[in-house]
């Protein structure tokens, strides 16, 4: 009954309020384009720090304001500011509709009009056309149009970015993941991969996106560790009263659906493995919980499921409390048949100088789990607190069962016998990210806002199974293979990752906030991160493995308690197989720790309506130390050493932006960055794939960034854009991954190879083919739009660098595709809020370098592939819809060659077709 009584007095309480204040709100419109509606464009009570702008359909609000006369300042650059005497009365909402141009508009223009609020990538098309740095987003619309389903697909439709087939890294302007930097609301993110230094993208699930943004143009208050883009994923908030959505959504594979297939041992089908830690105490105990042997099935359908709820509860008429929660689930099977040969050259007489030669086949399945929550408290017009929390659980499992020839097994005089290698790997990440952001607002021309995170990710690759057989066909039997000591071995490897970022800047405004004279920015930026990473491999060394016959259907039969204690084979690790020594069960480690301190002034003076530059300074504080211990002797270092790299930068930046009229933008850039190695390619821990291996080098040094562009930008109407853009790039004593001589196949190393430039040229356009528009709520429009990058990279190599015999004495930089192409052709048809899309998506990259070749091998070369999807939605109402893909239409093969005359393939796979169907339905 108490709680009932507050109740009851605080809903009296707000109906008292709002019955003394009223609200104005209207829709403001650009004369110079037809009247359509004008975004960003700025509203301020005149005498007060109370103000507003207006989103992408022009809409405003200006809310609680107390009964009385008003006079209301309408602006925006470029466009005569307007002057209206407002009446608020208490308890109603008076509507001022206003059209904007280059002269004003006369007071019996003003109109009531009634209007609501939707999303469209017109809104980030604005925002780049208003902007003074040079930016690209790629936001919700768009992302749906094109059947994005994560960020890391959403960066492929920007120019300029590309991707290694297979990989998660993206390569900007031909500078891929070391070269990057990502953040999340902008704070910074853990790496969930100890190879790399960005997360993967792929993590992010387009139901938390609201926006993706690529800045291939630097100011000063970003990170200066990046020379490729700074991509920032903008997270999803909910600006309705209630939104509740259910989407379920199932697909299939030509070349994997119901297909023979096989599973890891271990996780579940939902993509959960409790058991990330090995359990041995002792050699001589058979303490694996796994079997050998993969699960064998059917490859199902892949489903997804995701629920999104939001609402936003008013408090009062200046403040309001917001929340959005989006929970999913998706899977995907993936099955891939191919080849793998180790070409290094062909000799003079015609002959292949090859290593082994297999015939390939890769099954794959992944499940991901996210939960986001987002939570928002508006105090009012000026101050805004929120919170956000991510966490994502991501289970990818990989089964690659390679046979074929090795130089001394299976040529013609071995008696046809074949070698058969098995690597079955499971990555399992768990992803924490914690965000707490503050925007405030003091006075006519001063603004505080302040954001700090907390992240930590989980990376564990439990028991990952390495197995080397012989099969000898004339005898039809299959024994144990042992020419090295991993042929047949588990490995248990973790990382624990964890960061701590923030934000604070104060921003004075030159003038009222809403003049747009300028503003002068003070700032800093820090972050510590940790890492701890421990490997271990327990090899099975067999006493007789030539006698030693195995039923690959069942290596348990061989790989067992019984086998171990009667000698069949031993069990030890890299440190030894003495079972009594504490240390033999000390994994391969590294410790590492990164600490950035940075302090930046930020300007941005308007000249005039056309000319505005952002000038800015940054100086960085990084230390970084790396810990390692291991078994691998570095030449210089001991294997349990340390390094630290300690720098200090003071990096300039400048932006410039000349509005030639309403419609055409001329834009220049210039800014100084550096790279810093990351922890993995420092610490001389090897990694070790099916057929190659990868370690770090702890020489390495960081790179110095010089970062040049020219862009002129064309905005024929709110929907369209023409651009054309060149960029040069100078990075000295660039640092690059190699493939170095070793009796190992394919053994790769990083090194600080010489100095790099980056030359290109950007194309980028967005057009309305047709729209028609009638008086009966129909609508129908024709778009096209489409990007291409020309690039020509090279790396000059350093010969002074006794460590590496270089193959020449220049490289195109790995990943970097001298040209890429995407476009897209959509046609919407829309009747009485029944809409259809139906969406045409292309892709091509040419020819790029996958590895860059030494000691007398060529570069392995990634062969350029055309990719075309086909993306169909339909609205049978407000309230329900469905989506049709087809995606990799053409279904080509991807290919690498060593880059010889001849272009020998060295590896080749096709990845097949996939369809899917969704539902969705939202109140």
């Amino acid at each position: 009954m108490k709680k009932m009584t507050v109740l009851l007095m605080l809903l009296v309480g707000a109906i008292s309020y709002a019955q003394t204040t009223g609200s104005v709100v209207g829709k403001l419109t650009d004369k110079e384009y037809n009247n359509e509606p004008l975004a960003f464009a700025n509203v301020l009570i005149k005498g007060t720090t109370t103000g507003t702008t207006s989103d992408f359909d022009g809409l405003y609000s200006l809310e609680g304001l107390q009964a009385g006369n008003y006079t209301l300042i309408f602006s925006f650059v470029g466009y005569e500011t307007q002057e209206i005497a407002v009446t608020v009365t208490a308890g109603k909402v008076t509507e001022v509709n206003v059209p904007m141009g280059a002269s004003a508009a006369s007071l019996d223009e003003v109109v009531i009009t009634t209007t609501t609020k939707r999303e469209s990538e017109t809104a980030l098309l604005l925002e780049q056309k208003k902007a003074v740095e040079i930016k690209t987003a790629i936001g919700a619309q768009e992302l749906s149009k094109k059947a994005v389903s994560d960020a890391a697909d959403a960066t492929l439709k920007v120019t300029g970015v590309n991707k290694q087939e297979g990989s998660s890294k993206i390569y900007v302007r031909g500078l891929g993941d070391r070269y990057n930097s990502t953040t999340l609301n902008g704070l910074s993110l853990p790496s969930n991969d100890p190879r790399n230094k960005n997360i993967d993208l792929s993590l992010f699930s387009s139901d938390i996106i609201e926006s993706v943004g690529i800045g291939k143009a630097f100011s000063s208050y970003m990170s200066s560790d990046v020379a490729g883009a700074s991509v920032d994923i903008v997270s999803k908030v909910t600006n309705e009263k209630s939104l509740f959505k259910v989407s379920l959504s199932s697909g299939a594979n030509t070349q994997t659906t119901f297909k023979d297939f096989k599973t890891i041992d271990g996780a579940n089908w939902f993509g959960v493995n409790s058991n990330t830690h090995h359990k041995v105490r002792n050699l001589n105990t058979y303490s694996f919980d796994n079997s050998f042997t993969p699960n064998t099935g059917t490859a199902n359908p892949n489903m997804g499921l995701s629920i999104n709820y939001g609402r936003k509860i008013t408090l009062s008429d200046q403040s309001n409390l917001s929340f959005f929660l989006v929970g999913s689930f998706d899977n995907k099977y993936a099955y891939q048949d191919g080849t793998s040969d180790a070409i290094v050259d062909i000799y003079d007489d015609g002959t292949l100088n090859v290593g082994s030669i297999f015939d390939t086949k890769t099954y794959s399945y992944s499940a991901s789990k996210m939960l986001m929550g987002n939570v928002s408290y508006k105090i009012n017009n000026n101050h805004n607190l929120s919170y956000n929390h991510l966490f994502v659980h991501s289970n990818s499992q990989k089964i690659e069962d390679y046979l074929g020839t090795t130089p001394d097994i299976g040529r013609p005089d071995d008696d046809n016998r074949l070698v058969n290698l098995v690597l079955q790997t499971e990555v399992q990440n768990k992803l924490f990210v914690n965000q707490l952001m503050s925007e405030h607002k003091f006075g006519e021309s001063f603004d505080v806002n302040a954001a700090v995170s907390y992240n930590a990710i989980y990376n564990d690759e439990p028991d990952r199974r390495k197995n080397t057989f012989i099969i000898d066909n004339d005898a039809n039997t299959t024994r144990i293979s042992q020419n090295a000591v991993r042929d047949n071995s588990r490995f248990y490897g973790n990382l624990f990752e964890n960061s701590i970022a923030g934000n604070l800047n104060a921003v004075k405004y030159l003038g009222e906030r809403y003049e747009n004279k300028g503003k002068v920015t003070l700032g800093y930026n820090g972050s510590i991160t940790d890492r701890k990473f421990d490997g271990i491999y327990f090899d099975h060394n067999f006493t007789n493995p030539r006698t030693t016959f195995v039923d690959v259907n069942n290596l348990d039969a061989t790989f067992n308690q019984t086998n171990l204690a009667n000698g069949v084979f031993g069990v030890e690790t890299s440190r030894g197989r003495n079972s009594d020594d504490a240390e033999t069960y000390l994994p391969q480690l590294y410790d590492a720790k990164k600490t950035i301190h940075a302090a930046f002034i930020d300007a941005v003076y308007n000249f005039s309506d056309k000319f505005t530059a952002n000038v800015g300074l940054r100086a960085e504080d990084i230390k970084m130390d790396v810990e390692w211990d291991t078994n691998i002797s570095f030449p210089g270092f001991s294997s349990n050493s340390q390094i630290a790299l300690d720098k200090q930068y003071v990096l300039p930046t400048l932006n410039l932006k000349y509005q030639l009229n309403d419609k055409i933008n001329l834009r220049a850039s210039g800014s100084m960055t550096y790279t810093y190695p990351q922890f993995k390619e420092i610490a001389p821990f090897t990694y070790e794939g099916i057929n190659y291996q990868e370690s770090g080098n702890p020489l390495l040094n960081p790179s110095d960034n010089y970062n040049g562009e020219l862009k002129f930008e064309m905005f024929p109407n709110k929907s369209e854009l023409i651009s054309i853009g060149i960029f040069g790039k100078l990075i000295q004593n660039s640092i690059n991954r190699l493939e170095r001589n070793s009796a190992i196949e394919r053994s790769f190393t990083f090194d600080n190879s010489g100095d790099a430039t980056v030359f290109g040229l950007e194309l980028e356009g967005k057009v309305d083919l047709f729209t028609v528009e009638s008086d009966d709520d129909k609508s129908q429009n024709l778009t096209l739009g489409g990007n291409a990058t020309l690039m020509k990279t090279k790396l000059e190599f350093n010969t002074n660098n006794t460590l590496f015999n270089y193959t020449g004495g220049s490289s195109e930089l790995e990943g970097a595709a001298p040209l890429t192409v995407n476009a897209d052709i959509s046609y919407r048809f829309n009747v009485n809020e029944k809409e259809t899309i139906s969406t045409l998506v292309f892709n091509y990259q040419s020819d790029k370098v996958y590895s860059i070749g030494t000691n007398f091998k060529e570069n392995i070369v990634e062969k350029g592939v055309p990719l075309l999807d086909f993306v169909f939605s339909h609205k049978f109402n407000k309230n329900l819809g469905m989506k049709f893909n087809v995606k990799n239409i053409l279904n080509p093969s991807f290919d690498r060659y060593r880059d010889i005359p001849e272009k020998l393939t060295m590896n080749s796979y096709k990845r097949g077709t996939s369809f899917s169907v969704g539902i969705a339905y939202e109140l």
